[in-house]
């Protein structure tokens, strides 16, 4: 059964968003779409820097582009809501639904492109959310990651407007 929370207790919990691709864009929706149905969000470096949470491993270690990431396995927890995006537009909502995972080798063939990975639950599809995409309105991302700290962001208000109303379902994947 799926869960939904109120606008309340959405606040307790953290809000990020997040692209689902590998730095190719003529692809990006493709990327998400898959890694979302194979129950999945993830993210990954251009080299492999290995587990996030190995012991001793600093923040600093990272490359400097992509130090946020950090948060992914350090910040994200289990039950946080995830606005998904895809050409700076909303694609999905998702709920954070396991710990954080890495693999030495990603497994396209399970839909996972990723080292770094989550899962999921209880996904949303905003083209399911709003029909009309000349309603749909851009929202800027250029990185990976992002948690979301300001309540008045754009990002931070659609999932709470999301959330809000009783009529969306989510979608059972399994």
């Amino acid at each position: 059964m799926t869960s939904l929370f109120t606008m309340k207790e959405s606040k307790k919990r953290g809000c990020w968003r997040m692209q689902l691709h590998p730095g190719e864009a003529k692809i990006a929706a493709f990327h998400a779409a898959q890694s979302l149905l194979a129950g999945f969000i993830g993210l990954d470096f251009e080299t492999n820097v290995g587990d996030l949470l190995r012991p001793g491993f600093k923040q600093q270690e990272l490359p400097k582009k992509h130090r946020k990431y950090w948060a992914f396995a350090h910040e994200m927890d289990i039950d946080d809501r995830v606005l998904v995006s895809v050409h700076h537009f909303p694609f999905a909502l998702v709920t954070v639904a396991g710990e954080y995972n890495y693999i030495r080798e990603p497994v396209p063939q399970i839909g996972v492109w990723f080292r770094h990975f989550r899962r999921i639950e209880d996904v949303r599809f905003y083209a399911d959310e709003l029909t009309n995409i000349k309603k749909w309105e851009p929202i800027s991302m250029t990185d990976a990651i992002e948690p979301l700290r300001n309540p008045q962001s754009q990002s931070f208000r659609l999932i709470q407007e999301w959330l809000g109303n009783p009529n969306r379902g989510a979608q059972k994947l399994r």
